[in-house]
């Protein structure tokens, strides 16, 4: 009996999973019971402009949201936050396609943005702070299809190394993540560096002494993941001296020690080598108070040193490097890089270099040689608020938004 109702009942799966199959293949699909029409924008709305420039350059290639209008269902509830203005959302967008969009585009294609590109960027105007860690949150990426950019209410287009370091640094840290989840990175990458990891305090540690354990960044010593989008990220935007002097910083051993402030200001003013005298770090103690009363955090350079804390030079005179951690900081970085450089290369066929040129030249200007121009002040001259080379009366930041600003025209009056 036992066996016959078995067959009994196979018998009526196989039928009815039969009828289901044919049912579901030869039916044809009615209209959809949704509304999905692609509706006009709004042109009587003040923010027609920048709709129509999100809507055209994001939404209609590469199927991104650019949310700057903050959804209150797409934040962190836990942390206070306040939306961007529409001045500062508009300047992020057209920086976002300038420096981040075209890049790809140029360097990767659209086929590769088409296909890697987050589906949403939600631009949120206030920082996001941690107060139990004492950090400050840049830039989220969520399953692979959201960046949420933080601050932008402070975006000031005046100071490159500040744009990086809030969104254009957390932009490609963010798309790197995305990136990582579509091809895996190199497990090797994951030992160089597994025993100083420390996602517990990364956010006390010098950027000095981070770079000697071979980190790009405070940040990149918090976990293998994060090490891996920040050499990525940073050889990036950083330039040709801010990478340089990192690389050299790392070469070095570093250590930081507890001083009262006006004992180091005493020793900087004798214009002493700042290799033993170090450089400020942090105000560990009596912070608020006069600088009489403070104690200062130095991070200096790890040298041969008596008892009493002065150096002792060799033969010629010069200061006595110490190795004492055993790590070859600038190496370690060095190979970090070489591997992005050949994931990169191998699975999305990007090369790093050509990548990197492009943005630089997008932030820097240049001469007609190609060669970075250095200003007064020692530094590359920003790019953004420079002059045009064909229209000297304008910035390249005026011209950016002029391509917000051309569907202004467009706008109608109620």
């Amino acid at each position: 009996m036992k066996s016959k109702l078995k067959i009994l009942l196979a018998a009526v799966i196989a039928f009815v999973a039969g009828n289901c199959i044919t049912s579901c293949s030869d039916d044809d699909f009615g209209p959809s019971i949704f509304n999905t029409p692609d509706l006009p924008l709004d042109r009587s709305l003040a923010t027609f402009p920048l709709d129509t420039f999100v809507k055209k350059n994001f939404l209609e290639p590469y199927n991104l949201r650019y949310v700057y209008k903050m959804e209150d269902i797409g934040s962190d509830l836990q942390v206070n936050l306040v939306p961007a203005t529409y001045d500062n959302s508009t300047k992020l967008a057209v920086l976002a396609k300038y420096l981040w969009y075209d890049v790809y585009n140029k360097c990767a294609g659209d086929v590769f943005l088409k296909t890697y590109s987050p589906r949403i960027i939600h631009v949120i105007g206030s920082p996001s702070y941690n107060p139990s860690s004492g950090t400050e949150t840049l830039g989220e990426a969520e399953g692979g299809l959201k960046i949420t950019l933080y601050n932008v209410n402070n975006l000031n287009e005046n100071d490159i190394d500040d744009l990086n370091e809030k969104f254009f640094k957390t932009m490609h840290h963010e798309f790197g993540h995305i990136l990582a989840q579509n091809y895996s990175t190199p497990t090797d990458f994951n030992l160089l560096s597994n025993s100083t990891y420390n996602p517990i305090d990364w956010q006390n540690t010098p950027d000095s002494l981070a770079a000697a354990e071979g980190f790009v960044s405070p940040y990149a010593s918090s976990q293998a993941r994060e090490d891996w989008v920040e050499v990525l990220a940073n050889y990036i935007v950083k330039d040709d001296k801010t990478w340089n002097a990192l690389i050299n910083t790392a070469g070095y051993d570093w250590e930081t020690i507890d001083t009262a402030a006006t004992d180091f200001n005493a020793l900087v003013a004798t214009g002493g080598d700042r290799d033993s005298i170090g450089y400020f770090y942090k105000v560990s103690a009596n912070e608020g108070q006069d600088i009489s009363e403070q104690q200062w955090t130095i991070q200096r350079k790890v040298i041969q040193r008596d008892a009493n804390d002065h150096p002792i030079l060799d033969a010629n005179g010069k200061i006595v490097y110490l190795e004492q951690d055993g790590i070859d900081g600038r190496g370690l970085i060095l190979q970090k890089l070489e591997m992005v450089r050949e994931w990169l290369q191998t699975n999305f066929n990007i090369d790093i270099e050509d990548l990197r040129r492009e943005v630089q030249q997008r932030q820097w200007v240049t001469d007609a040689n190609g060669n970075y121009v250095v200003g007064a002040n020692g530094r590359y001259i920003n790019k953004l608020t420079a002059p045009l080379d064909t229209d000297p009366t304008k910035t390249l930041m005026e011209a950016l938004l002029d391509e917000v600003n051309q569907y202004k025209s467009l706008q109608t009056t109620e």
